[in-house]
């Protein structure tokens, strides 16, 4: 199920809201929030919830019997959730490697074959069409650095299993992250005070999420599909797919993002930030440094550091690099177009750490179209698993399919409104004018006690509830009578 969805908005967020703030202790709301995770997430795959109850179990008896400076006793749990990783999501693309092929997949064929047993006997599944259960390599991740801080002595392993099992399936932030690490959210998970302010705030972000989804990354993405279907293989047709396509790919994911951030902290959990305007990047560097923050932060700690990280030499670096990277592109899909989106982004950080004395007299300005672009180019490549497609639509976007196309000046024209809005949103513009806003109205910088201010703090919160209803509304219209799109990185 997506957050996008009226079922979830009015129905079952509601009455998890309402049962959780009916509860008097901590505990009781761990319990609450843990019972509407779990039905969450049953009501996505109900065929995989035995499946994240086992594991997490699993790890969480593991997780006790770590001891600091013993490996073994580290590698094992790792290695199990690897492992479980590799089989769900890897291994009809690592038997391909060697030729071996079923025409639906061997996982999915078997896993078919078992709904179809159970709704025999009285089940009623609905029949698989991916093998993949949603959210395995976020919960992944989690769990990986939730065993190496206990070994590190980061953090104690989690006595009470309800507190565990929460922290990895917390319905905010189960299926598309961030990536938030049990360091983070320990405490909250023991005691955590929440009040009308966090809740406002929650409430707000998950309003900003939820409209980057349903406003801005579907439309985009009704744009790209157009496109793709009309086979457009002109100049201006594809690079209007390709910047809509990297306006898409910005709002879905940031705006899941903002709509886990903001449940958590209704809830009273603080989650780390996962963006921070990439697309106002002046390099590649900085672009990774504020794009997917979690999963970046992830693999610098837990991979990157480990290896040895820059300490031993330039070629090591460059080798631990070339580690971090390639792994970054699997764990986006089984694909080889992942992969090679991943050693195409290690190859521009490697250049772009020789050539930045040069680089750094440039205008920013210049700086952003430069990076951008190449940002856009690993789009394409991340957006196409069929190399033919692939390389059909990167030779459109240097003319070798002529200049322009039927309609497609008219197409352009409809999308500028769209584009303008996209670019605007990405850029730093609404931060600043909130903070103008706010400091307005006495909500930043130095408070001053007065009624005037006073008053001023009352038309900021007015202001913010009637911005909030009214994306609430324009969302809540674009979804009657229609479906948003699954979110992209729900495949991941």
């Amino acid at each position: 199920m997506e957050f996008a969805n009226l079922y979830f908005l009015y129905i079952l967020l509601p009455l998890t809201l309402l049962v959780y703030f009916l509860m008097p202790d901590v505990w009781q709301k761990n319990l609450v929030l843990l019972a509407f995770s779990l039905l969450f997430y049953a009501m996505c795959q109900p065929i995989y919830l035995l499946l994240l109850v086992g594991l997490s179990y699993a790890n969480y008896i593991l997780a006790l019997k770590i001891r600091p400076k013993e490996k073994e006793t580290l590698i094992l749990p790792v290695a199990m959730n690897i492992g479980v990783l590799a089989l769900f999501k890897y291994l009809d693309f690592f038997l391909g490697i060697f030729g071996i092929t079923t025409e639906s997949g061997l996982l999915l064929g078997m896993l078919k074959g078992l709904v179809g047993g159970l709704n025999s006997i009285g089940f009623a599944f609905a029949e698989p069409t991916t093998v993949l259960p949603i959210g395995i390599s976020f919960f992944t991740f989690s769990v990986i650095s939730y065993l190496a801080d206990v070994y590190t002595g980061k953090v104690r392993a989690e006595k009470a299993f309800v507190n565990f099992l929460l922290y990895v399936s917390m319905f905010p932030k189960m299926l598309q992250g961030p990536i938030v690490r049990y360091e983070q959210v320990e405490r909250q998970l023991r005691e955590r005070r929440t009040n009308p302010r966090l809740i406002f705030e929650g409430a707000l972000r998950f309003s900003v999420g939820l409209a980057k989804k349903v406003l801005l990354a579907d439309y985009c993405g009704k744009v790209v599909s157009e496109l793709a279907s009309g086979g457009d293989q002109a100049l201006i047709g594809a690079w209007l797919s390709a910047i809509l396509f990297m306006f898409q790919l910005y709002f879905d994911f940031s705006g899941y993002s903002d709509m886990a951030i903001g449940l958590g902290r209704i809830f009273g959990f603080r989650y780390c930030e996962n963006f921070d305007l990439p697309y106002t990047s002046t390099s590649i560097t900085e672009f990774w440094r504020r794009w997917h923050m979690s999963l970046g932060s992830f693999f610098r700690d837990y991979v990157y550091i480990p290896l040895g990280g820059n300490r031993l030499g330039f070629v090591r670096q460059i080798l631990n690099l070339l580690a971090v990277w390639a792994l970054t592109g699997l764990w986006h899909g089984a694909s080889w177009n992942y992969v090679i989106w991943g050693l195409y982004f290690f190859v521009l950080l490697v250049a772009e750490k020789q050539l930045m004395p040069y680089l750094q007299d440039l205008p920013n300005m210049l700086r952003n179209f430069l990076t951008m672009l190449l940002v856009i180019f690993g789009w394409v490549i991340f957006s196409h698993e069929d190399f033919g497609a692939l390389g059909s639509a990167i030779g459109a976007m240097f003319g070798f399919g002529g200049f322009t196309s039927t309609g497609i000046w008219t197409r352009l024209l409809n999308c500028l409104p769209l584009i303008l809005v996209c670019w605007l949103g990405c850029s730093s513009i609404p931060r600043k004018a909130a903070r103008i806003w706010a400091n307005v109205c006495g909500m930043g910088g130095k408070r001053r006690k007065s009624n005037a201010v006073d008053v001023m703090k009352i038309v900021y919160v007015a202001s913010c509830f009637m911005f909030m209803c009214l994306l609430l509304w324009l969302c809540t219209i674009s979804l009657v009578g229609n479906t948003s799109a699954p979110s992209l990185y729900s495949n991941f």
